[in-house]
């Protein structure tokens, strides 16, 4: 199987997670979305934009882990690579565009890729400019997403509705999803946490990973969280 090349990856306005620690015991990853500012023309560094939240300058060179989703032709499943980059330098007056000046991160050019594993995914909460929508079969109303990821969601309702109320971590059932451009997906999926904040006493919160999800349904969700990803991006950036 193909894969993807250095020099084709690594280029201005490509989208990459910055990845600084995994927790398997706990399935956390910490990792902070950014994208690609400029490259070195003798391919020894480049640039990123500041992350949320942002990279130090005490974290100049420590040694981590950047991932980013790629698909050899429109017929092939996404998959995801990674890299290992050592963190050079923190920039503080980077002149992004005219009249504009940002942070940016020096990073060390990669060598190669691997594949990466592990089964942590980043979440990213829904925004209206690319809206995700999450209904329950007998409940008429959608529910609110807290966050949604390539594995599973996050999501609020009333304590009050029957059907959720009998679940229990480690059951099953199934959902749909609604996205733009009136794409509508059945997925069976699984309770992995039920929780609840002293704030909000009248609501639930639950956790879902996805069971069994084809490949043509990944990539909706995939190409809804990477669209997220963007605009969210170029907000941060001043550039919406």
């Amino acid at each position: 199987m193909n894969k993807p090349d250095v020099r084709q990856i690594i280029q201005p306005a490509q989208h990459l997670d910055i990845i600084f620690a995994v927790n398997e015991k706990k399935q956390q990853l910490n990792a902070r979305s950014t994208v690609i500012y400029d490259i070195d023309s003798e391919e020894e560094y480049f640039l990123i934009a500041q992350t949320q939240p942002p990279i130090l300058k005490s974290m100049t060179g420590e040694t981590i882990e950047a991932s980013f989703m790629w698909r050899p032709t429109s017929t092939d499943d996404t998959l995801r690579y990674a890299f290992h980059t050592d963190i050079r330098d923190l920039i503080t007056d980077y002149a992004l565009s005219k009249g504009r000046r940002v942070q940016a991160i020096r990073l060390s050019y990669p060598k190669h890729f691997f594949e990466y594993n592990y089964r942590f995914f980043y979440r990213v909460q829904t925004i209206r400019d690319c809206p995700i929508t999450l209904w329950i079969a007998g409940h008429r109303t959608p529910l609110s997403i807290i966050d949604i990821s390539e594995g599973g969601l996050c999501f609020s309702y009333a304590a009050s509705i029957p059907f959720l109320s009998t679940l229990q971590e480690g059951d099953k059932f199934k959902i749909t999803l609604g996205f733009d451009e009136e794409k509508l997906i059945g997925i069976t999926v699984k309770v992995v946490r039920i929780f609840q904040k002293d704030e909000f006493p009248r609501m639930k919160f639950m956790g879902v990973k996805y069971l069994q999800l084809s490949d043509s349904s990944r990539n909706i969700i995939t190409t809804a969280i990477k669209k997220t990803e963007r605009i969210m991006l170029r907000k941060r950036a001043g550039l919406e």
